[in-house]
């Protein structure tokens, strides 16, 4: 049977180091960074075309819509890039990488399992033998293709194409607003000089680019795990992650390291994270309601 959690793994790749949608509009100081109410009315629109579709075919779904979580004022200020929270979450998750296989169902993956648990959608699949389940994703697939075109006007044969039109918009928006954006330009060249007198290896320096510079070595070093657990072949600088299998203990002296890696990069973007968030997390604000994702 194919895995639930391959596609929150595959999805939480290319939403990784977004903001939390709050649809449209610049970030208020003391918001609750969550989806807007166009952003929910547009999932919920999805949900029922999608159980309409799949009650024609004849399997059952339930139209369902996680319950909003409210951001914390601690989140609010990470995601604006404030260093002290930034820091106290570093001190603890690192990058959020291999923190979730020490303190699972907090970050990461296995926080996108746990809500997938609630999902009552995922307890119809479990009680299907694998040829059902296959033929069931099959249906689910063209059904969000169809709602996907009638709710959001966008074109897709499955359901991870909207993740990657995601993608694809959001580097298009990141290189017209950010790129061209001086001031950030000339923090993340300093950011770039600070981690490279600490060691680290810095190629590009685009405020993208330099954003997930370090994080995405981290992302490099759980998918050489998960490579060579699986018996596959895996390139360094992969767009993919693949997920490894670690207990905690296992995890612990990669969390370490991580953590190291993170406060390292927080030190050196103590400037820079406080100037690109807001503009990140408005970025996704427009794109998260646009796609009605998270």
């Amino acid at each position: 049977m194919i895995k639930k959690t391959s596609l929150a793994v595959a999805a939480l790749a290319v939403l990784t180091g977004c903001g939390n949608a709050q649809a449209g509009g610049e970030p208020k100081a003391g918001a609750s960074a969550t989806p807007g109410t166009a952003t929910v009315d547009k999932k919920l629109q999805m949900e029922s075309v999608q159980a309409d579709c799949m009650k024609q075919k004849g399997f059952k779904y339930v139209a369902y819509v996680p319950p909003e979580e409210k951001k914390t004022a601690a989140e609010i200020k990470r995601d604006n890039g404030d260093y002290q929270e930034m820091r106290k979450h570093r001190e603890k998750y690192g990058f959020e990488v291999f923190a979730e296989f020490v303190y699972p169902g907090e970050v990461g993956i296995s926080k996108e399992e746990a809500k997938i648990d609630k999902d009552p959608n995922t307890k119809i699949t479990r009680d299907l033998s694998t040829a059902q389940y296959k033929a069931y994703r099959k249906s689910l697939e063209a059904c969000f293709s169809r709602a996907a075109k009638q709710v959001l006007g966008k074109t897709v044969t499955q359901r991870m194409d909207i993740y990657n039109q995601f993608a694809k918009a959001k580097k298009l928006m990141v290189a017209r607003e950010m790129d061209g954006d001086q001031r950030l330009v000339a923090l993340a060249s300093s950011m770039a000089d600070c981690l490279r007198g600490k060691g680290y290896t810095v190629t590009k320096t685009a405020p993208r680019d330099i954003s997930m510079g370090v994080h995405d070595t981290i992302n490099d070093t759980m998918s050489r795990i998960g490579a060579k657990q699986e018996g596959i072949a895996w390139e360094p600088g992969s767009k993919s992650i693949i997920q490894a299998n670690l207990t905690a203990a296992q995890a612990k002296p990669y969390l370490q390291k991580e953590i190291k890696a993170a406060l390292d990069d927080l030190e050196c973007g103590k400037d820079f994270y406080p100037a690109y968030n807001p503009k990140d997390l408005k970025i996704n604000n427009t794109l998260f309601a646009e796609y009605a994702l998270r």
